[in-house]
This record gives C-alpha cells, structure tokens and sequence, in this order.
C-alpha cells in the first residue's frame, strides 16, 4: 500500500525477473511461461483438464502446438502483456479467469477487445470479479494514460463482457453453488449491486534502463526500482481519478525490464511464433 494525497491508499504490487548486471534474464521467466502458464492462459480450464488427464501422451503436444498458432508475431507484444497479467492474478493474487479471451481470437492477427483479463476471487465470503488491463510499452506515462482510457471504458462496458462470462462461463473445478454465485453477480435483473466488487487491476510493463545499467548488484536495482515505483504509482493514481474512477477500484502491477523490444522478440524466438 502507497498513501497518496489526503490520506488515500492505492495498492500497488512489484514484481522484477532474475537481475543480471545491466539487463533482466528472460530465460527462466519463459521457461516457466512454457511449462506451466502457457495452456491454462489460451484454453478454457475444461479444456486444458481434459488432455492432461487423457491417456495418449501426445494430447498435451498437440494442444500446446494449437495454443502457439493462437500468438502471431504482430500482435505478440500484446498477447505478452496479456499474458503476464494473468500470470500476477492468476498465480500471485490467487484469482482464477473465468473468460478465456485468446479462446475467442478468429485470425492470429486479430487482436480481442474488451478488458484484457476477466478473473474472479472470493475475499472472505465475497465474489468479486477482476476487468483486468495490460500494457507493455517502453515509456511508462504513455502506458499509464491508454490503461486508465481502456479501464474505464472496460467498466462502463461491463454489460458486454458479464454477455460473454454467461456465454463462456470457465473456472476451475466449478461447483454449482461457485457457478450460481457468478451467474447472480452478472444477472441483469439482479437486486444485487455489485458495482463495488468490480475491480480493475492493471498491469504495466515498462523500460527502466537506469535502474538496470546503473546497478552493480540486486540490492541496488531493488532500491532505484522502489524509488520509481513510487512516483510512477502516484502519476497512475492521479490519471485514474481523473477519469473519475474510485482509487479502491483499481490496483497497479508493475515490472520494469531493461528493454521491452528485446523481451519480445526473445518471447517470440523461444516459443516458436509465426507469422
């Protein structure tokens, strides 16, 4: 937690990969990307269970062959942001999706509109469901502005993808009384406001070249990179209030790299993308 102007808290999470003097190691991040984040981000849970849980050895090739062809070298800056934000809500913060977007891609090079994420998780005995939003991009404040734009208009769009959750509905190990607390939350017709438990989480990936070329060991990198946060999480907070957005309503994950060209185009040659 930051205590911003009057007191108010904003929430905000870091995160960093291996430091290596004077650049961030993608290698290990792609591996575990590849082996344990990969199907679950481009299937639906009923899915990726099925063919882990058949007996022909060769299914689980096979689908992720199928989840590669899904990534296209023109959109894959967007599909890495994409995925790293279901990585930090999925794994981290312990939210589940129940909407698999990259499911609903026509064409490897079309992007899909709408939140980038849509997660949901119990706190206590409340559901609330996460319209997640990712940017990966070498300036920070350039990021900040398009999310707080897509954040608010993910929520004053919410009706289309509450559509889509009804339609899709996925979550892992789905019980029927997990599935009748969804479908209330999203009932149109619900005396139910739910418009407190609609959280936008926001994920932005960002160059910090100084704090990577300018430390000689992990502890420097950690401190340069807690100083920058804290001024980057104050500029995000304040374009988010002036899209007139609640700061409660949002939470901000950040993760620097020493360069984002370099990161995707390295997430592109280790995973085989085409086209």
């Amino acid at each position: 937690m930051i205590f911003l102007e009057n007191d108010a808290m904003a929430e905000v999470s870091l995160f960093y990969l291996p430091f290596k003097t004077g650049h961030s190691d993608f290698t290990y991040f792609f591996e575990i990307i590849k082996q344990e984040i990969l199907l679950n981000f481009a299937f639906k849970c009923s899915e990726v269970e099925g063919k882990i849980g058949s007996e022909d050895p060769t299914e689980v090739e096979k689908l992720f062959k199928r989840a590669i062809r899904r990534f296209s070298k023109h959109t894959a800056k967007g599909e890495l942001g994409e995925l790293i934000l279901f990585t930090l809500l999925d794994v981290y913060l312990e939210a589940p999706k129940i909407l698999s977007k990259l499911s609903f891609k026509t064409s490897r090079r079309v992007a899909v509109f709408g939140a980038d994420a849509v997660h949901a998780q119990y706190v206590g005995n409340d559901l609330f469901v996460y319209f997640g939003e990712s940017k990966l991009h070498k300036d920070f404040n350039g990021a900040a502005t398009d999310a707080v734009i897509s954040i608010k208009s993910a929520r004053e769009k919410f009706r289309d993808e509450f559509d889509l959750i009804e339609s899709h509905l996925d979550f892992p190990n789905m019980t029927d009384d997990l599935q009748d607390d969804i479908l209330d939350f999203i009932d149109p017709y619900s005396e139910n406001d739910h418009g407190n438990k609609i959280l936008s989480p926001c994920f932005i990936g960002f160059v910090d070249s100084n704090s990577f070329s300018n430390s000689t060991n992990e502890d420097e990198f950690f401190e340069s990179y807690i100083d920058l946060a804290k001024r980057y999480t104050v500029s995000y907070f304040n374009k988010l209030v002036a899209q007139g957005i609640e700061i409660k309503k949002s939470s901000l994950l950040l993760l620097p790299f020493s360069s984002t060209d370099e990161l995707v185009q390295q997430f592109i040659d280790y995973l085989g993308i085409q086209e």
